[in-house]
């Protein structure tokens, strides 16, 4: 849902007082809901773990296959052709994992697009931070983006959810997410490689890196939990030169790395190193 604009808020705030007073069990339920607001705001709760986008979670069906992209650094081209293939893979939703912005020339026009759309993004550090020249509008609409999203048992976040942030790239990182967050699946940009690490491993102090085929459901087990890295749009981190994005199917409980062609940004390592 959008935010509400001035006259919006105060019919909506209108609307809900009329109804409190005509229903006695709804003023009740406000006012528990007053005093878990209060409490999370005095005590500063992370935004991820706070009543309202739990509760929006909690009533709102998942569906059943979930496209995340991430990283797309201004590569306007190469987020058109991910969506096209979204759209050919029957995907229900598609969530943002951040980094918009700075790298490629298209900053305004990938911002314009997701907004259109209507796609839910977490904010990533080029969000921001960063040194790209934007709109007013825009720039707002990044810093207003959330840290992170949570649906039931399942986090979406750009770096990690840990206090103290670090790549997830290696299996070490992996296992101190795992100790310090409770979340059942993590899906997490800011890496530009894609990777699978499991919880379950038979090395202490280390997660387990799960292999995977591009382009072929990787399934989930269920006593098990795992941090998905989703790759990158704009440009990756090693010699696959490639666009790459995930699909997650929640009845089939499946991860799908898909790795399709589509224009990548100079800084992509393929094109950097051997050009």
């Amino acid at each position: 849902m959008s935010p509400l604009h001035p006259k919006e808020h105060a019919a909506a705030v209108d609307a809900m007082l009329r109804r409190a007073q005509a229903e006695p069990t709804l003023s009740d339920l406000t006012q528990e809901i007053w005093y878990i607001l209060q409490y999370e705001i005095y005590q500063q709760i992370p935004e991820s773990e706070r009543l309202l986008p739990r509760l929006q979670a909690a009533v709102t069906s998942p569906p059943g296959r979930i496209a995340f992209i991430s990283d797309i650094h201004g590569n306007h081209a190469g987020l058109m052709a991910v969506l096209a293939d979204i759209e050919a893979q029957g995907c229900d939703r598609i969530i943002c994992l951040g980094d918009l912005v700075e790298g490629g020339p298209g900053n305004e026009e990938v911002v314009a697009c997701l907004r259109e759309r209507r796609i839910p993004c977490v904010r990533g550090n080029h969000d921001e931070n960063n040194d790209a020249t934007l709109a007013g509008d825009t720039r707002r609409f990044l810093e207003g983006m959330p840290e992170s999203i949570v649906e039931h048992d399942v986090l979406f976040t750009h770096i990690s959810p840990r206090d103290k942030k670090r790549k997830i790239d290696h299996a070490v990182e992996a296992w101190n997410v795992f100790e310090e967050s409770a979340h059942r699946l993590t899906f997490v940009g800011h890496a530009h490689v894609p990777y699978i690490f499991g919880e379950r491993s038979r090395t202490y102090g280390e997660a387990t890196r799960h292999a995977f085929e591009y382009d072929r459901p990787f399934q989930l087990e269920k006593e098990d939990r795992y941090i998905v890295s989703v790759g990158s749009i704009g440009y990756g981190r090693d010699a696959v030169a490639r666009i790459r994005y995930c699909i997650f199917d929640r009845v089939a409980d499946t991860v799908e790395m898909r790795a399709i062609d589509g224009p990548l940004l100079p800084l992509d390592y393929s094109v950097a190193k051997f050009s």
